[in-house]
């Protein structure tokens, strides 16, 4: 890696475990995101859109599996690549609409897109979560201020970045040579925007 040549300390924090010899602290995107859909899986849920970056994203390779336990193949899934942006959620949705695409849950690959994504059903008269099911991944602290609460995965946003820089000072002062891989805990946040399906 070009980083890996520049910089003599490295430590990657985030969703996307990397093929590389570095130091990185992680909670898994991929793992939480199987969680999210498979939560939505559990309600009934089968039309359910992945919004969020597709490109080496393993939030959108977790959604790809859990949806093939219930028979689809990445052919048949429902995706549509959007930047991680409040006003990305909100375009894509908006579209979604606008296109009259069949949807019963959107599967946010962050919380910033679910906020997106809720205005623009909420513009439409399309009602959370009676119409449309709703679900994030991050659990930053605005969406519990939403109308409705948003449900998502907690990804433990304070303790990756108190973790990754202890981590820098103890590589920096020779406490670890050989690159570490530290995985932190994810979990399902149950709030107001999921609710079994009610289309068939």
């Amino acid at each position: 890696s070009t980083l890996a040549s520049h910089y003599k300390h490295i430590v990657y924090t985030g969703l996307n475990i990397l093929p590389l010899k570095v130091d990185q602290i992680v909670s898994n995107g991929h793992g939480a995101a199987m969680m999210a859909v498979s939560h939505l899986i559990e309600l009934g849920h089968r039309k359910i859109y992945y919004i969020g970056e597709r490109k080496d994203e393993q939030r959108y390779t977790g959604y790809l599996e859990a949806m093939s336990t219930v028979g689809f193949k990445e052919s048949d899934c429902f995706a549509v690549d959007t930047t991680m942006s409040s006003r990305g959620g909100y375009q894509a949705t908006k579209k979604l609409i606008e296109d009259k695409k069949d949807f019963t849950a959107l599967f946010c690959a962050n919380d910033v897109i679910a906020i997106g994504a809720m205005k623009a059903l909420k513009e439409h008269n399309i009602k959370i979560p009676d119409d449309v099911s709703v679900i994030g991944i991050d659990n930053i602290d605005t969406v519990q201020f939403l109308t409705p609460m948003l449900t998502t995965i907690h990804i433990p946003l304070e303790e990756l970045g108190k973790m990754t820089a202890k981590m820098l000072i103890d590589r920096i002062e020779g406490g670890h040579q050989l690159p570490i891989k530290m995985e932190l805990p994810y979990y399902l946040v149950k709030r107001e925007t999921c609710a079994p399906c009610r289309k068939p």
